[in-house]
């Protein structure tokens, strides 16, 4: 597993990912969506042209475009660089991958749509949700609680010395 740290709201994602996986043996590439850490957005085209691999991106949900380029205007100075990103993506398609689930809304870069939809349905084992953007949830939740236990721990600590207890660290 790999790990990277995103600046909130920056315009760093795309470079993370590339250093994440440049190195890397991969056939496509799955993105929950197309921004991280608030509005760090991933330049899609970019990955693509530079891992010579398909994007697609994936949501639950119906992405609310009209939405985000409001926000992108109202909060950032540089909206309109973001907003080309964005655009970049293409059209968003509904695909159901199980007959019985809801769809996913996905778009795609460097691959046509019916290709993405077999992709997406060959990724998709136990939910319509394909595998690798599923167990990315599953660590990243586990990560997050990891981390909120940590700092817990390390305040206690501080708290225990603050009040004068004795604290043995293992070292």
């Amino acid at each position: 597993m790999r790990l990277g740290v995103l600046q909130v709201d920056g315009l760093d994602a795309t470079d993370v990912i590339l250093a994440l996986v440049s190195k890397t043996r991969t056939h496509v590439i799955f993105l929950s969506g197309a921004s991280f850490a608030g509005f760090n957005l991933v330049n899609s085209r970019r990955l693509c042209r530079t891992l010579h691999v398909p994007v697609i991106i994936v949501s639950r949900d119906k992405p609310d475009n009209y939405s985000v380029r409001c926000a992108l205007k109202k909060h950032f100075p540089d909206w309109k660089t973001r907003w080309e990103m964005v655009r970049g993506l293409g059209p968003v398609h509904a695909f159901a991958p199980k007959a019985s689930e809801r769809p996913l809304y996905f778009e795609s870069v460097g691959v046509s749509c019916a290709k993405a939809k077999r992709i997406i349905e060959s990724y998709c084992i136990t939910s319509r949700v394909p595998e690798p953007i599923r167990v990315a949830a599953i660590t990243a939740k586990g990560l997050a609680l990891a981390a909120r236990e940590l700092a817990t721990c390390r305040h206690e600590i501080r708290n225990a010395k603050f009040q004068g207890l004795k604290v043995h660290d293992r070292k």
